[in-house]
């Protein structure tokens, strides 16, 4: 009974210490969210600014034309009845004509180059603003995670057989839930924080180079912040899709496989094949959700380290459990070098991979021989009556 209240007491504290590991992720995702907005607010600033400057401008122009044409209209007068003029008036009206023309000149110029300005603030404007709603999202998400972290732990003892089990398993969720927090801030420091730093960067100095009457500099400039702005808005959609691939609910386990393959596909040049065992089964939304990771995972490392040309994935539906399988043509491992990774902690990728099907009682086998390719199968089992056939 001791052992029993211990080991309980020791689950509490790894999920406490889990959600603090979100917690403090979240407040990173939430300092981007802030930065992007501020951002959009000093860009809405700079781009009121520069459309009063323009409508200035254009009553400048309007202006300017209109005393331009009165000139025009004297120096024809002047042309046409030339002994009527003194050589002074004449003059007079050359010179007033010359410096009019000159000023509309520059004010029609100064016109063009603050709307060429106001367009690309208004772009710039428009992606800080889905960045920002992106990050505000992701914030969200990560709080809903946390929320489900919140929940009772009797839930969690409910996918545990017995006390070892359990001990185990809470290690290995929190070393996950570590690894994920980790990896997810290096994401996003190393590429959204990086490229809104960036792109804050050379909004300033393309603010200087207008100041600076340097346009044409300026506008070169305006070419590349359209592409910082497209990456860190792709790196966001990756990090988001990472921490929930929405695809899973609404499409289900099979769809969402198969898309990913697609995708990888096409991203990576490496030829890929889904396969179909039995008939497809809506189960619990954690379930799919570990089987899909699991398949991440053993994909990514097929990626890092196989060095294969084509890769297949198999899924089996069974009455009694649900099985992937992940194979590819690459340079093969040693089963004993593997199990000692595993022995050792340190290879993060295998790790979670045995977590995942831990939890959910399932078992996690390698196979594969040097220069012969490799396999990784997990297979979970299903609880009776566990999921309905889709019809």
């Amino acid at each position: 009974m001791a052992k029993e209240l211990l080991s309980t007491k020791m689950l509490e504290e790894i999920l406490q210490r889990t959600r603090q590991a979100l917690e403090e992720g979240r407040s990173q995702i939430f300092e981007v969210a802030e930065a992007a907005q501020e951002e959009c607010t000093r860009t809405e600033v700079v781009l009121q600014t520069v459309q009063s400057e323009m409508e200035q401008a254009i009553v400048e122009v309007e202006e300017l034309t209109r005393r331009f044409a009165v000139v025009r209209v004297e120096l024809l007068r002047s042309n046409r009845d030339y002994e009527q003029y003194s050589e002074a008036e004449k003059q007079r009206i050359y010179e007033e004509a010359e410096q009019i023309g000159t000023a509309l000149a520059a004010a029609r110029e100064r016109e063009r180059l603050l709307r060429v300005r106001r367009d690309n603030l208004q772009q710039t404007l428009a992606k800080l603003r889905e960045i920002a709603a992106k990050a505000e999202r992701l914030v969200s998400q990560v709080g809903m995670a946390m929320t489900y972290l919140s929940g009772s732990l009797l839930d969690v003892n409910k996918q545990l057989e017995h006390m070892h089990m359990r001990e185990q398993a809470g290690q290995e969720m929190l070393l996950g839930q570590e690894i994920e927090r980790k990896r997810m801030a290096g994401a996003l420091h190393d590429g959204p924080v990086q490229n809104l730093a960036h792109l804050v960067v050379q909004l300033e100095i393309c603010e200087r180079l207008y100041e600076a009457g340097r346009e044409a500099e300026a506008r070169e400039k305006f070419q590349g912040l359209k592409k910082i702005a497209q990456g860190a808005m792709a790196d966001l959609r990756r990090i988001i899709y990472d921490l929930n691939p929405m695809t899973l609910d609404d499409l289900g386990l099979v769809l969402t496989i198969n898309n990913y393959l697609d995708n990888l596909a096409k991203q990576s040049g490496i030829e890929t094949r889904f396969v179909l065992l039995g008939r497809e089964r809506r189960l619990e939304p954690q379930l799919e959700m570990a089987v899909f990771r699991i398949v991440q995972e053993a994909v990514n490392n097929c990626l890092k380290h196989a060095r294969a040309s084509e890769l297949e994935v198999t899924l089996e539906y069974t009455r009694h459990h649900i099985s992937v399988a992940v194979k590819d043509d690459g340079i093969g491992f040693d089963a004993a070098s593997v199990q000692e990774k595993l022995k050792s902690g340190k290879h993060f990728g295998l790790l979670n991979m045995q977590s995942r099907a831990n939890v959910l009682g399932g078992s996690l086998q390698f196979h594969g021989e040097e220069g012969k390719g490799a396999r990784v199968l997990v297979t979970i089992p299903l609880a009776a009556g566990e999921g309905g056939e889709t019809s």
